[in-house]
């Protein structure tokens, strides 16, 4: 009978332990694949946005012409802006920013309009990124930092994206979007 049970609580403590065990390693092995989705998407998150940042600054250079339009749905995020600047060849061109709707994905209760973004350069199409922003906004400043729609009279630009993470589980991560945000002085802009 002794026999029986210490081979009996041997079956259970060993159980219990590898029961330990394997939580641990599917724990850890979920953490890893979040961090991995979640550096997938920054990386290519922030390829757009120092693309982005490195145009805008650009506005106006080398033309008499600045910011053209900006538009923004009821959600205040930027659906078009459109801005001049010379081309390599000392060509004036004009770049516009445009989102069109994408998908929608579920967090939970609540859904989300996903959004991809289009870059063009006198009407033709020429590059964009990524298709899950679920935020994008260029937003006009005047010097003081107050927010103006008037082009003539903004100095500052302010920009903000939200990306979401186009893998995985967003009701079972922690991590499933992307903040970006900065504010720039584009030269050129109130010379």
């Amino acid at each position: 009978m002794q026999v029986i049970l210490d081979h009996l609580s041997a079956v259970i403590i060993s159980s219990a332990v590898l029961l330990l065990i394997l939580s641990t390693q599917f724990n850890a092995q979920r953490a890893t694949t979040e961090q991995t989705i979640a550096s997938i998407a920054k990386k290519s998150t922030l390829e757009m946005v120092d693309y982005l940042e490195d145009e805008l600054l650009l506005i106006g250079d080398g033309t008499e012409d600045t910011i053209q339009s900006a538009s923004t749905n009821s959600d205040g995020m930027t659906t078009a802006f459109s801005f001049w600047r010379q081309d390599d060849s000392g060509t004036d061109m004009l770049v516009s920013y445009t989102l069109t709707e994408q998908d929608s994905v579920q967090f939970k209760d609540d859904w989300v309009q996903l959004y991809q973004f289009n870059r063009s350069e006198n009407g033709v199409a020429s590059g964009g990124g990524s298709s899950t922003l679920s935020h994008f906004e260029i937003t006009m400043l005047t010097e003081t930092g107050a927010v103006t729609t008037t082009p003539a009279n903004a100095r500052l630009l302010r920009l903000r994206a939200v990306t979401v993470y186009p893998y995985g589980d967003p009701d079972d991560s922690y991590l499933h979007r992307t903040f970006w945000g900065i504010t720039l002085r584009p030269m050129n802009l109130g010379v």
